[in-house]
């Protein structure tokens, strides 16, 4: 096989962890060609620390580090980091967790047997750096089976909502070129490439551990929103996602033959738009006769528990 595998990282004040990610990219089964590091203006010495590691270990041929010229925030300095890779297979990669040594070679290997997959995520071994860091949601470990098989996700209520860590992401170059014009400035990376794999049919789950997760306090997605005006950023973004995949479904994703799949996938999502406008107006404008219209929008909540907090934040 000769495919050229690229990894984009996008790193923020990573000095602590960032040489033990790289190390652990560099020692992969299946060799990495090329690594992007996108460096949103750190404070401490996160650049300093990567220089370091690139020249101790010879890698100047296939690691780039930049630093933006403006604080970007980690979705679009991802983005940033991703739109500069050029190989045939492009991993997502946090700064602060540990590759196991075969990741790239099995996920690469499931991609090569599977030309229909679009976007790859895999299953993580969590483990916890810092007394005070977050613990990973219940749901998402229940659904870890660590037996090598391969689950494709299905267009649905339940999956809309990005079901895997971006830091576990594979993505194929063809997918990432088609979709690459949908993306807008605050668009989550992974969220967007995960919404519109899912559009595509092309969203697929490995259930290998291909990665250790580090938790500590600094993790960004995995705090809670429960304060008010989060909650509401959190579904305003929400609403604005469903809406591009929309006009991505509508305007790339028919072909003649399944104009009756790509309708249903599209009423579900208006449904989706309708149910966060309505959780807006709840939050926001105390309307609390949607508490009532929302019960025919349940399948439209990521989590049940959402309900009540929302409707609390209403009345406070």
């Amino acid at each position: 096989m000769n495919r050229k595998i690229s990894v984009a990282i996008a790193t923020y004040n990573g000095e602590k962890y960032i040489s033990d990610q790289l190390k652990s990219i560099i020692d992969q089964t299946m060799p990495v060609n090329e690594v992007i590091i996108q460096d949103d203006i750190s404070k401490d010495n996160t650049v300093a620390v990567i220089e370091k590691f690139i020249e101790q270990n010879r890698l100047q041929d296939r690691f780039k580090v930049s630093v933006n010229k403006c604080n970007l925030g980690y979705a679009s300095n991802f983005i940033t980091a991703l739109k500069q890779t050029t190989g045939d297979y492009v991993f997502f990669c946090d700064q602060d967790d540990i590759w196991i040594k075969d990741r790239v070679e099995k996920m690469v290997e499931v991609m090569e047997n599977h030309p229909e997959i679009g976007l790859l995520g895999s299953e993580f071994e969590p483990f916890k750096s810092t007394l005070d860091a977050p613990d990973v949601p219940a749901w998402e470990l229940k659904k870890f089976k660590n037996d090598d098989s391969l689950e494709k996700l299905e267009f649905n209520s339940e999956n809309i909502f990005i079901g895997c860590q971006g830091c576990t992401m594979l993505m194929r170059r063809e997918f990432l070129d088609r979709i690459s014009t949908y993306w807008y400035e605050g668009w989550a990376h992974d969220e967007y490439v995960w919404k519109l794999a899912l559009a595509g049919d092309e969203l697929y789950f490995f259930h290998k551990v291909t990665i250790k997760r580090r938790l500590h306090s600094d993790n960004v997605t995995l705090h809670k929103e429960h304060e008010k005006e989060k909650r509401l950023k959190y579904l305003t973004d929400l609403k604005k996602s469903h809406e591009q995949t929309i006009y991505y479904l509508d305007k790339d994703c028919r072909d003649g033959q399944n104009d009756a799949e790509i309708n249903r996938r599209i009423s579900i999502l208006k449904k989706h738009v309708s149910a966060t406008e309505m959780r807006v107006g709840l939050i926001n404008e105390r309307k609390l006769l949607n508490t009532f219209r929302l019960l025919g929008y349940v399948d439209c909540y990521h989590k049940a528990r959402s309900i009540p907090v929302e409707l609390l934040m209403a009345f406070k």
